[in-house]
C-alpha cells in the first residue's frame, strides 16, 4: 500500500507489552502515527484530543474499566467514521459475537485478529485498508440533528432530493430496480442522509407524511422519464410506521403514482420491520389495501425488529430485504452465513421476492448470488446516485 505512511492508528489494549509489541510491528511497516491507550477510556480521551483524525482502530474487547464493548458503543454514539479491528485472547465465537455487535452500531469492522498478532496478519489488514479515509471538510458524513422548522423550510425550499441505488438480478446481473433515498441538499454542509434528521421528523405526523409524499412524488416523476426513454425499471421507496396513519393512505398513494402516468406495480414500498408490531389491525388494513391496488410491499431490515414469523405469517408482503448485518463478511464467518442462508431460504418458501442489501465485497457478492437470492443491492454494486450519475453508471454497467 503506498500511503501507509499517513495512516493514523491508535491500540487499545490494557497490556503494556502487546500495545509495544504491536506497535513496534505498525512501525516496521511503515506506520509512523500509532497512538496508545490501555482502557476505553484513555481511547476517547485520545480520539477527542485529536485535530486529524483516527484512521484505524485495533481494539482490544478484554480490559478493565471500560471494555471494549462500552469502548465501541461510545465511539459509535459519536459517530466514529473509521476503519476498526477488534483483537482478543477470547473465544472466537466471543469475539465474532463483537465483531456482529460493532456492524450493528454501525461501525466499519475491518474483521478481527486472535492474539498472538503476527507481522503477516497485521499487514494484510493494512492492505485492505482504503485511503483517503476521510475528508476533514466531508460535513455530510457528521451526524447533526436539525430541528422541525429547518427541515420544514428545506421542503418549502425544495432542497430534498432524491439519489437512486440499484438492485441488479443474481441470476442475470441485469439492473432490475432502483432504491430511492432521501437527501437534503444543504447550503453549508452539501448532501446530508437522513440519519440527520428522520427521527424529528417521524415526530411530526403531519412533516413526516409531507415528507413521504414528497420523495414518493419525485421518485415516480423520474420513473416515468425512465419509462419513456425505455428504461426498464421498478423503483423501492420507504415510508415510515408513522405515515400508516390513516387509512385511505392507499388511495393518496395511488393518485401521486397515477399523476406520473406509472403503473402501481412498478413501485414497491420498503416498511422497516422494527415498527410492524404497532397498530396490528390497521396496519395490516392499509397495508392489505395497498397490495389491491396493485403497490408492491417489502419488509426492510429483515431480521432486525418485531417478530419475523408472525409478520410473514399475517402481512401480504411480496418482497424480503436481507439486512446488512447477516450479509457483511457471511463468506468468512460461518454464524452469519447460516443466518444467511436461513433467512434466504425463508423468503423462498413464502413465495417472496428476496433482495440481499449491504453487499460491499467481491466474496460476499458471490455468496448470495450462489445461495439463491433474487436481487442484490449494495455499494459493491453501487453508491446512491442523482439521476444524471446513475444513468451514466448504467450506460457503463451494461
Amino acid at each position: 500500500m503506498d500511503n501507509k505512511k499517513n495512516i493514523r492508528v491508535l491500540i487499545l489494549d490494557d497490556d503494556k507489552f502487546m500495545l509495544e509489541f504491536v506497535s513496534q510491528m505498525l512501525r516496521e511497516l511503515a506506520i509512523d502515527e500509532v497512538f496508545l491507550a490501555e482502557d476505553g477510556k484513555a481511547g476517547l480521551w485520545v480520539l477527542s484530543n485529536q485535530t486529524e483524525p483516527i484512521d484505524l482502530l485495533i481494539c482490544d474487547i478484554e480490559m478493565p474499566g471500560m471494555d471494549g464493548i462500552e469502548f465501541l458503543r461510545n465511539i459509535a454514539n459519536q459517530k466514529y467514521s473509521g476503519k476498526i479491528v477488534l483483537f482478543s485472547g477470547v473465544e472466537t465465537d466471543l469475539l465474532k459475537a463483537a465483531e456482529r455487535l460493532a456492524i450493528a452500531h454501525g461501525l466499519n469492522i475491518m474483521g478481527t485478529l486472535a492474539k498472538p498478532v503476527t507481522l503477516d496478519s497485521l499487514a494484510a489488514v493494512l492492505e485492505k485498508l482504503p485511503l483517503p479515509i476521510y475528508k476533514a471538510s466531508d460535513y455530510s458524513t457528521q451526524i447533526r440533528i436539525f430541528d422541525v422548522e429547518e427541515i420544514k423550510q428545506a421542503l418549502r425550499n425544495n432542497q430534498i432530493s432524491v439519489f437512486f441505488q440499484p438492485k441488479v438480478s443474481a441470476l442475470t446481473r441485469k439492473v432490475t430496480s432502483v432504491e430511492c433515498l432521501a437527501r437534503w441538499r444543504h447550503a453549508k454542509y452539501g448532501y446530508i442522509s437522513p440519519d440527520n434528521f428522520i427521527s424529528v421528523i417521524e415526530q411530526d405526523n403531519d412533516l413526516i407524511n409531507d415528507f413521504t409524499r414528497n420523495i414518493l412524488r419525485k421518485s415516480v416523476r423520474q420513473l416515468e422519464v425512465w419509462l419513456q426513454q425505455g428504461i426498464d425499471l421498478k423503483i423501492s421507496v420507504n415510508i415510515s410506521m408513522e405515515n400508516l396513519d390513516r387509512f385511505n393512505l392507499p388511495e393518496i398513494y395511488q393518485e401521486i403514482v397515477w399523476n406520473s402516468n406509472v403503473p402501481t406495480d412498478r413501485v414497491i414500498l420498503e416498511i422497516t420491520e422494527g415498527n410492524l408490531g404497532k397498530g396490528f389491525a390497521q396496519t395490516l388494513d392499509i397495508l392489505t389495501r395497498f397490495r389491491l391496488k396493485g403497490f408492491g410491499l417489502s419488509i426492510d431490515d429483515f431480521g432486525t425488529g418485531y417478530a419475523s414469523m408472525e409478520t410473514l405469517k399475517y402481512m401480504p408482503f411480496t418482497e424480503l430485504k436481507i439486512d446488512r448485518i447477516f450479509v457483511h463478511n457471511a463468506s468468512e464467518d460461518f454464524a452469519t452465513r447460516v443466518i444467511l442462508e436461513s433467512s434466504i431460504k425463508l423468503g423462498k418458501a413464502f413465495g417472496l421476492n428476496v433482495v440481499v442489501e449491504g453487499v460491499e465485497t467481491q466474496a460476499d457478492y458471490e455468496l448470495v448470488a450462489e445461495l439463491a437470492c433474487d436481487e442484490i443491492q449494495g455499494y459493491f454494486v453501487a453508491k446512491p446516485m442523482l439521476p444524471d450519475e446513475f444513468i451514466q453508471w448504467l450506460s457503463d454497467y451494461q
